[in-house]
Order: structure tokens, then C-alpha cells, then sequence
């Protein structure tokens, strides 16, 4: 494993301090912010060596990836396609058909990621007005 250098640290440190999943730009920001200087090409390094340590996690939307902490339980993502917001869920159904499919076409899964993408509550409220 590589080092984990001060930027890194201080990466992991934010990501780690929330539940939120945050874009490279947000903890760019929030680095800058909180007196951190770094730049956006020492962040996404960064995230990028975290994840490849293990120490964060992401999911891909259509636009950019996001970083979550990683010491979470499994569980998957509800994404607002009006304001953004993500939403974790999980299901024991939902894992038990995952789990059924690829065992019905022989395939060995290691891991999975369900992204299902709507309107969250708000935002269908909003809608229904």
C-alpha cells in the first residue's frame, strides 16, 4: 500500500467525518475551506488511491462519482434526478433476487451496486402541486 500522505489523510478525515457522499469538487471546497488548501488534481489522486486502499467507497452517477465512507453496511442508492439527493436503502429481498440471478447464469458475484434514479419525497411533493 501506498502512504497515506497529509492530503490524503486530510481527504480520508473529511469523508469520514459524514454520511454525505461528496463529489471531488465538494471536497476540494470544503478542504479550501476548512483552511486546507489542495488542489482539484491532488483530490481526485487522492480519492483514487483511497479507493483503491479500501478506505472509501463510490458509486458512478451519469455526471461525476461520489465518495462515502467505507466501514458502512452494504446497502444501495435511491438518486433525485430534480435536486440530487441520494438516498440509502437496503432490502432483503432485493439482495436475495441479486443473488439468485447470478447464481441462475453461473456467474460468481463479488459485489454489486443498485442505483435507482426518481424524484425523492420533496421533490414529488413539489411535482404534485
Amino acid at each position: 500500500m501506498q502512504r497515506l500522505t497529509v492530503q490524503r489523510q486530510a481527504i480520508l478525515d473529511l469523508i469520514n467525518a459524514s454520511n454525505r457522499h461528496w463529489d471531488a469538487d465538494e471536497v476540494a471546497r470544503a478542504l479550501v475551506d476548512a483552511g486546507a488548501p489542495i488542489g482539484i488534481a491532488t483530490v481526485y489522486r487522492g480519492l483514487a488511491a483511497l479507493e483503491s486502499f479500501g478506505l472509501i467507497d463510490s458509486i458512478q452517477l451519469a455526471d461525476k462519482k461520489r465518495y462515502e465512507r467505507a466501514d458502512k453496511a452494504h446497502h444501495d442508492h435511491m438518486i433525485c434526478t430534480n435536486c440530487g439527493h441520494i438516498e440509502e436503502f437496503s432490502h432483503d429481498t432485493i439482495e436475495t433476487l441479486q443473488q439468485a440471478a447470478a447464481a441462475k447464469k453461473g456467474f460468481k458475484l463479488t459485489g454489486h451496486q443498485l442505483v435507482m434514479f426518481g424524484f425523492c419525497k420533496k421533490c414529488t411533493q413539489g411535482l404534485d402541486a
